[in-house]
């Protein structure tokens, strides 16, 4: 397959890459991950749908971003049209190639394992929200099929109430040849590579990101996280 050599050597070249960008500022870093990242999706043959006015929308405000999650390629989605931070496990950081770049495009790590990261991780965020941009975590804690979410955890949507920024839900769908499928999906007890090939088995997967009207931070963090569950929940169908 022609696709796993071009792969590697994109991911290569975003490894060297992101051993450069630590040292440059914001607007050229963003540059590069959105050229690298609509590069991926080409590489992959990833046909992205996305509200028409997504770009604009993002670039407004800075945002508590959440949104259901299916595939490590979900990060790629989004970095394609308007970079933002992410949270991520923080066991990521560690992966060959793959974790200096996340490094390199300002990632937060969290070890949900520990409960005194929750609070540093918390901080972090509010950090970001109040001085940098728009922060875009998955609130189910870990990957589905994409057929299903799981209960939302509420402990991060704090976050948007300190910051009193808005909660903006996106929901993610991938579908191949109008019809869903889970060839994307990275989740259980799959590998990272069991995944990429099942993904690169496909061409013309459709990756569809549908925005949400925002809700406003006013209540009580559950709530919160009750509202963004049901405006992604309403588009996965």
């Amino acid at each position: 397959m022609i696709k796993i050599p071009l792969i590697l050597c994109h991911i290569l070249y975003g490894f060297l890459y992101s051993l450069y960008i630590l040292y440059i500022t914001e607007k050229p870093k963003k540059k590069f991950i959105k050229s690298w990242s609509k590069k991926l999706l080409k590489i992959l043959k990833i046909n992205l749908i996305v509200n028409p006015n997504i770009e604009k929308i993002l670039s407004e405000n800075n945002y508590l971003i959440v949104s259901n999650h299916i595939s490590w390629l979900d990060i790629f989605l989004i970095n394609s049209i308007y970079p933002v931070t992410f949270l991520s496990k923080a066991s990521v950081s560690k992966w060959p190639l793959i974790g200096p770049l996340t490094k390199s495009a300002n990632t937060i790590y969290i070890d949900r394992k520990k409960m005194s990261a929750i609070k540093i991780t918390k901080n972090k965020i509010e950090f970001y929200l109040n001085h940098i941009g728009s922060v875009y975590f998955f609130p189910e804690g870990t990957a589905t099929d994409g057929s299903y979410m799981l209960p939302f955890k509420s402990n991060f949507f704090q976050t948007a109430i300190n910051s009193k920024v808005n909660i903006l839900p996106i929901t993610i769908k991938y579908s191949y040849q109008k019809k869903f499928t889970s060839a994307p999906s990275y989740f259980g007890d799959m590998s990272l590579l069991q995944s990429t090939f099942n993904l690169i088995k496909l061409d013309n997967i459709e990756a569809n990101l549908n925005i949400s009207p925002q809700i406003k931070s006013t209540s009580d963090r559950k709530e919160l996280a009750r509202k963004a569950y049901d405006a992604i929940d309403k588009f996965l169908d």
